[in-house]
């Protein structure tokens, strides 16, 4: 600019300028007087000399931006406008190689599976690294970073911009750089499995960057090529593969939640009777963990007695196979969920309505928001919502407000992966106590991203972090609508009790919470 307006001056004093006396140039005008007694022949010099210096200022500001990070001054706007969804979070995309899905069945020679160097991101990875303003709102609402753990999200993607820039002469010119091996290399093995999918950085990301993707992209070629993963997961994968389920439990155990109820949970064997508005989704947690299968028996209690018809499928069920593509997997997810898909296909037939309810908001994700993929289309609600909705129906009728204090944890699954904040709350009512950090700002339980199945050895624990929390609102009781948030809860707290801390606290589902303060009449009409 000011190379600019001293051009301005000088042609103002060798009779060039072109604007003439305009009122608008005064900054030009001003800048002249002091210049006009080296005469003409001075000034024509110093026109040249100060227009040949703002060329070098321009030229010299469009190198500083191109290797800098305020390079996403122009990308920004272009890396918004191209996001997948309106809120920058959506589900885990197929295995992509050449811009096409993967075909496990009949892979191509040339096919990449997941994300090895720089070169195998798509054109939106490589625009994300380069949109980054290092503002480091991702950084600061990390639940890893926050516990000690090596991972930074503004660290992970300028780590790729920088090996994006480095790469960029050999992708151009088509070739293949050797020794260009993103992990261990450019990402620590400790940093890309340190995440728990949780969300957070993509929340708050101001340039809608999607960290997720690009981090479970460099899992699956670590999984399915490298063969390097955190031996717990072996465990788990063999889970998975043998017995359907991340607990490798037999499924003819998969009906035990429902032993002592004083009705009979109705299993569907084949297709779906019409007069069954709801399937209810148990999920491997409420079958085989004790503490969420409490939670699974509170929400049959509570549909039983709002007359709500719905069934389950008992033995047949299996993991959506959340934990597999979330850990990598991609091969052992596909697997499971075409199982799966079939198997729901098949339930509900030709019916329009496909209506699933689940206490799982990892399976609710899944089996709503990424089983359209694999042709699986189903209206997935989870049990906070449908409660709520017989609740304002008049189907439940809640007679007094939880004893105690409440506090609600919001699982990441629920709330910022599908946006669903309201319905546990106003389940819960009067007497709740927020933590600091709740809404889409509420810190995971640690539990995602398959972390639920590895151990923690770096760093606080997060589970401890977010029971700390808790416990210093004041509240009685911890709430929460996900059975990996209650297990990851009841652990900390279990923790922090026998340290004689927060002895008379405890972790219970909304779900037991409206259950215990319910109307136990007569069952009322079939809810339309």
């Amino acid at each position: 600019m000011i190379t600019l307006l001293l051009y301005r001056a000088a042609q103002i004093n060798t009779g060039y300028f072109p604007f003439g006396d305009a009122p608008w140039a005064f900054a030009s005008w001003l800048l002249a007087q002091p210049l006009a007694p080296l005469g003409t022949a001075v000034n024509s010099v110093l026109e040249t000399v100060f227009l040949l210096g703002n060329i070098a200022a321009v030229m010299g500001f469009l190198v500083f931006i191109m290797h800098s990070k305020h390079l996403h001054i122009f990308l920004a706007p272009l890396n918004v406008a191209t996001k997948r969804l309106p809120d920058g979070l959506g589900p885990l995309l197929p295995m992509e190689s050449g811009g096409k899905p993967v075909d496990f069945e009949d892979p191509g020679e040339d096919d990449t599976f997941g994300r090895g160097t720089v070169a195998d991101f798509t054109w939106k990875g490589m625009l994300d690294f380069a949109s980054c303003t290092e503002c480091g709102r991702c950084q600061s609402q990390c639940p890893a970073w926050n516990t000690g753990k090596p991972l930074s999200p503004k660290m992970v993607i300028m780590d790729l911009r920088d090996q994006l820039f480095a790469q960029a002469p050999y992708i151009l010119d088509g070739e293949k750089q050797e020794n260009g091996q993103l992990v261990p290399g450019v990402i620590d093995p400790d940093v890309l499995w340190s995440c728990t999918t949780c969300g957070a950085c993509v929340e708050q990301c101001p340039v809608d960057i999607e960290h997720v993707d690009h981090i479970v992209d460099m899992r699956r070629y670590q999984v399915m090529i490298e063969s390097e993963f955190p031996t717990e997961l072996g465990t788990l994968f063999r889970g998975l593969e043998t017995k359907g389920n991340p607990w490798g439990q037999n499924n003819s155990e998969r009906m035990a939640w429902a032993k002592g109820l004083d009705f009979e949970v109705p299993v569907v064997q084949g297709e779906l009777p019409s007069e069954v508005e709801y399937l209810f989704w148990v999920g491997c947690a409420g079958a085989f963990d004790a503490e969420a299968a409490k939670t699974v028996r509170a929400t049959a209690e509570l549909l039983h007695i709002a007359g709500v018809n719905y069934a389950v499928l008992g033995n047949n069920e299996r993991c959506t196979g959340d934990p597999a593509r979330r850990s990598g997997n991609e091969f052992l997810f596909q697997m499971l969920a075409q199982e799966t898909a079939a198997l729901l296909n098949e339930t509900f037939g030709d019916r329009e309505s496909r209506k699933i309810v689940t206490t799982c908001p990892h399976c609710m994700n899944t089996l709503g928001r990424e089983y359209p993929q694999l042709d699986g289309h189903y209206e997935v609600v989870h049990h906070t919502q449908l409660l709520n909705r017989l609740v304002r129906g008049g189907k439940l009728i809640p007679v007094r407000k939880p004893e105690g204090e409440v506090t609600l944890h919001d699982p990441c699954y629920l709330g910022r992966h599908n946006k669903v904040y309201e319905p546990p709350r106003e389940l819960i009512g009067a007497g709740l106590t927020e933590m600091p950090r709740h809404g889409d700002r509420s810190l995971c339980c640690g539990a995602g991203g398959a972390r639920m199945w590895m151990e923690e050895r770096i760093g606080k624990r997060i589970n401890l972090e977010r029971v700390d929390e808790a416990i210093a609102t004041g509240a009685d009781t911890i709430a929460t609508a996900c059975p990996f948030c209650r297990v990851m809860l009841t652990d900390g707290l279990t923790q922090r009790q026998s340290e004689d801390v927060a002895t008379g606290v405890q972790v219970r589902d909304v779900a037991q919470l409206l259950l215990d303060s319910v109307k136990r009449g007569e069952q009322p009409d079939h809810l339309s």
